[in-house]
């Protein structure tokens, strides 16, 4: 995924024409998750890459962004959510980590994407957490209990 991520053979022609690039990381690049160390660290180095090209790229007037998503109702995600045995269940579950209540959407994440775009000029370096507020609101968390 990072090498991907980091293969942008577009580079040269977004120096031309002073454009954007944009990444998609993750929540839990920033917060963590259980039982998912390969993940979260790509998408760690996914945000850590986007603050580094920013730098770089600020010479050529190429804005660097990324757009970490929390819970999004994706097919993916109910496709992950009916193997959990209770898609019902996983798919509440995955509502109620967020603050407002209920996941992000597709054309949410594709508003987000239009903002760092155009609208977000004066934006770089940026993560961009479209999470609903799921890194919110401290509280129980111990795992040894």
């Amino acid at each position: 995924m990072l090498t991907s991520a980091f293969n942008l053979y577009a580079l040269p022609h977004l120096r031309q024409c002073q454009g954007n690039v944009i990444h998609v990381s993750s929540l839990v690049a920033s917060i963590g998750q259980k039982h998912a160390v390969p993940y979260v660290a790509t998408k760690g180095a996914i945000t850590a890459m986007t603050k580094a090209m920013a730098v770089d790229e600020s010479q050529f007037k190429v804005r660097v962004n990324c757009i970490s998503p929390g819970n999004v109702l994706t097919p993916l995600w109910e496709e992950l959510a009916t193997q959990s045995g209770n898609a019902a269940a996983a798919i509440k579950a995955g509502e109620e980590a967020q603050l407002i209540g209920r996941m992000g959407t597709e054309a949410e994440c594709g508003l987000a994407a239009l903002f760092l775009a155009g609208d977000a000029s004066f934006c770089t370096g940026v993560e961009l957490l479209l999470s609903g507020g799921a890194e919110l609101n401290y509280g129980h968390k111990s795992q040894t209990s």
